[in-house]
């Protein structure tokens, strides 16, 4: 039974230019992800709280907004 013999030739091409600043963000996360984990865990929740407290202020500014008009129809 024959089988195919794997070659050692890729198909697909490397790119080895990136452009600078996404080379700059990477080489910042990686930094980031070095400092120790209390410090990472720390700054992720706090952002995470950021987000989600944003988030909450935006939908209760909406709702808030759409009963007021609901309400001045009437």
């Amino acid at each position: 039974m024959h089988t195919k013999q794997p070659t050692t030739k890729s198909r697909t091409e490397l790119r080895t230019a990136a452009p600078v600043v996404s080379t700059g963000i990477g080489l910042a996360f990686e930094w980031f992800l070095e400092l120790p984990v209390q410090v990472v865990f720390l700054v992720l929740w706090v952002a995470g709280i950021a987000f989600f407290g944003t988030c909450a202020l935006l939908t209760y500014m909406g709702i808030s907004a759409l009963v007021e008009m609901v309400a001045g129809a009437f």
